[in-house]
């Protein structure tokens, strides 16, 4: 388990990222917070918080997009490789 401190609240946390990749998501997680503190000084931490789970998922949505369109022209390729295989296979029985 791994201890974080957010907003001066520590948290246990179960994950199986390696430690170097929670370190850096800590340091991720407390460069936006601070960010998002100093940009807004007005707001309080919960709409922090808030702002930074909207920007997240717009991340993930973004990425999600990104994966469906490389999912899709991989797709395409590997139907393009099928075909070629296909006719390959067609010439080398001809005699």
């Amino acid at each position: 388990m791994e201890k974080l401190e957010i907003l001066g609240k520590r948290y246990q946390i179960q994950s199986g990222l390696s430690l170097t990749d929670v370190g850096r998501m800590h340091k991720d997680i407390e460069r936006r917070l601070k960010f998002f503190s100093s940009e807004y000084p007005n707001l309080d931490k919960i709409d922090i918080l808030v702002l930074y789970v909207i920007e997240l998922n717009e991340k993930i949505i973004d990425m999600e997009n990104k994966l469906k369109k490389e999912t899709d022209r991989l797709s395409k390729i590997r139907i393009k490789i099928l075909s070629l295989e296909e006719k390959v296979k067609g010439k080398i029985k001809k005699p």
